[in-house]
């Protein structure tokens, strides 16, 4: 069994999904952890330049700014690779799955791409934690309850999927699933 674990760093927050598509935030920062046998088998991390300038709240909340986004591949460029990333993968994993599947449903629009290798099975975190923790909990929230110690957020593609991961993996999630 093949698991991605995967966070998106964007120039804003979703918009309702009747929004038109070009008012829609853009990725800029894709982290993926690739988990096989309850083990860490890869990790990927892609700058992605969102074709507009973003905020300086986004730079404030990420560090990422303009200058590191300038000469990056556009998402469309990085499509193959991000396919044979998440290509076979049974399940997929994200804090706040409903967001991050959202952005890419909004990128792969750009590119007039109707199918992906999603995986069968997309888990939220958030949601599946929320029972046990009493309410949603935030990444930071869910981290410190699991791990016993705090979060260094750094709202970082990367950084943020591989604190999932170490979630999952210290709370035996993948034995649950036979990941």
């Amino acid at each position: 069994m093949k698991a991605v674990i995967f966070d998106t760093e964007t120039t804003g927050l979703l918009l309702p999904s009747k929004a038109p598509l070009e008012k829609q935030p853009r990725i800029i920062e894709l982290g993926v952890i690739v988990v096989e046998d309850g083990k860490l088998a890869g990790e990927h991390n892609w700058l992605i330049y969102p074709e507009c300038e973003i905020s300086a709240e986004i730079t404030k909340i990420t560090g990422i700014t303009n200058e590191d986004l300038q000469g990056k591949p556009l998402f469309r460029q990085l499509l193959a690779e991000t396919e044979e990333v998440f290509g076979g993968s049974d399940i997929g994993i994200a804090h706040n799955a409903p967001f991050d599947v959202g952005m890419l449903t909004n990128e792969l629009k750009r590119c007039g791409r109707t199918g992906f290798p999603w995986p069968t099975e997309i888990i939220c975190t958030a949601q599946e934690y929320t029972p046990v923790m009493g309410k949603r909990p935030r990444l930071i929230n869910l981290y410190e309850y699991v791990m016993g110690r705090p979060l260094a957020q750094t709202h970082r593609a990367s950084d943020d999927a591989m604190a999932v991961f170490e979630v999952l993996q210290k709370d035996k999630f993948f034995d649950q699933l036979g990941v």
